[in-house]
């Protein structure tokens, strides 16, 4: 049966206690390489998101909601709303969890722009959206109140961003485009991608195209192509007869040198390391 097994980061989290007329972030940090044991029916009195980095399960709800989860979905719980997240128990899981409350946060599930009926959102790239979440936590070297306040308007931007914005494409059309120019992003992953050329085959010129595409998907192109390259890149390194300089090549870099620098800042480890981990 396996423990819990803590990552060497993880017990770097943030607590406060002081409230604020408009809510406060009650507590965050991240769980990393883990192997959690199965998790009951959850019943908080607090709102909570998790952003997966690692890993797959899935997520239910009290009203019997079941959805498939994995690296770059945000979980979004709310309160007295039961809900629970099951692991694959032989993979290592990671997140990052933030917990928050207050009065502005009900106005925004009364408006609709935050709901228990959509708890699941996929945001890409990793380490973009990882970065958004830490630096809601991080230090602000203000005085207090100003600092809780300062906190909550951040993490509001990280959901009009993550989870408003992306929710622009609302018709049948809309989705159909961004589905064509998602499979022409990722049409060949072994070379860079001709812009131009994609753009131009959406009857676009590029800036139209990339204004479109962030528009409705929350993200610019490259930033999702990115995404997708060390996706692939993560799917070859599964093959350990393929060298690093082979998957390099693979996946449009130049030489394995720019390939292992790229691979670790978006996903923090190094290709050696991602091996390992699925050992």
């Amino acid at each position: 049966m396996h423990k819990w097994v803590i990552g060497k980061t993880t017990d770097q989290v943030f607590h406060s206690a002081l409230r604020t007329p408009l809510g406060r972030i009650t507590w965050a940090g991240r769980h990393l390489g883990l192997f959690p044991p199965k998790m009951r029916m959850r019943y908080w009195d607090t709102y909570s998101a998790v952003y997966v980095l690692e890993g797959s399960g899935r997520f239910h709800d009290q009203d019997g909601l079941t959805i498939p989860v994995g690296p770059g979905d945000l979980m979004l719980m709310f309160p007295r709303h039961g809900y629970r997240y099951e692991q694959e128990r032989d993979k290592p899981w990671s997140e990052f969890f933030i917990q928050f409350r207050g009065s502005i946060f009900g106005l925004w599930v009364k408006e609709r722009l935050l709901s228990p009926q959509k708890p699941v959102h996929h945001i890409e790239p990793l380490k973009y959206w990882h970065d958004r979440l830490e630096a809601i936590i991080k230090p602000l070297h203000l005085p207090e109140p100003v600092q809780s306040l300062k906190r909550l308007s951040l993490l509001q931007d990280f959901f009009i961003d993550a989870v408003i914005m992306p929710a622009a494409p609302t018709t049948a059309a809309e989705q159909k485009w961004v589905m064509a120019a998602r499979a022409l992003i990722e049409r060949d992953m072994s070379s860079a991608p001709d812009w131009e050329t994609i753009a131009r085959e959406l009857n676009l010129s590029y800036h139209h195209f990339r204004r479109r595409f962030a528009q409705l998907t929350g993200v610019a192109p490259a930033k999702y192509r990115a995404s997708k390259t060390i996706e692939h890149a993560g799917t070859l390194l599964k093959d350990r007869d393929l060298s690093l300089k082979a998957v390099a090549e693979r996946c449009g870099f130049c030489d394995e040198f720019h390939f292992r620098k790229r691979f670790k800042f978006l996903t923090g480890l190094t290709p050696v390391q991602f091996r390992h981990r699925l050992e």
